[in-house]
């Protein structure tokens, strides 16, 4: 099993390194799969709400419930990601090619539940993709129980990142 997770230490923490090593993987004419956060700027929207861009097809996903410029509850659609989980498992199951990784921003509590995009991280390593994930610590404990110790720990940093990346990337296309 190849899979990597990035200990996301703060909200959003791993996005950062995450975008950065999508951007220099798609420079170098790697097909990704997977999702990453983009916030709502739209002056309708609250500063929480986010959307997902789809790595394969670009396409903006929205993840966050109107709940109303006052609201303090969580705004996160779960219906919304099962529909985002879908499109991105749909999009592997059907390309005529692997992609050459996976990427999600969070293994979060929808997936922490079996939901969200657990089947499609399931998918992809099945199919012998590599799987790069951010996860935070309310989530760590159900991940280490999905990853079974097999996940490998790595730090907050595109080069580190890449570095383990390129290795997997070489196996898998092998």
């Amino acid at each position: 099993m190849q899979i990597a997770f990035i200990h996301a230490r703060s909200r959003g923490g791993a996005d950062g390194t995450l975008r950065s090593v999508a951007a220099t993987l798609r420079a170098q004419g790697h097909r990704l799969a997977g999702v990453l956060p983009e916030p709502c700027t739209a002056p309708d929207r609250h500063a929480c709400d986010m959307d997902l861009i789809d790595l394969a097809t670009g396409a903006r996903l929205h993840i966050s419930q109107k709940l109303g410029r006052h609201a303090t509850g969580c705004r996160l659609d779960g219906a919304a990601i099962e529909t985002a989980a879908m499109a991105v498992a749909k999009g592997v199951a059907t390309a005529t090619f692997v992609p050459d990784l996976l990427i999600l921003n969070r293994f979060g509590k929808q997936e922490a539940t079996g939901h969200g995009f657990h089947p499609v991280i399931v998918g992809a390593l099945e199919r012998g993709m590599p799987v790069l994930v951010g996860v935070n610590d309310l989530n760590r404990p159900a991940f280490d129980r999905f990853a079974a110790g097999l996940a490998v720990e790595l730090p907050d940093n595109p080069s580190a990142v890449r570095g383990w990346i390129t290795r997997h990337l070489r196996q898998h296309a092998a």
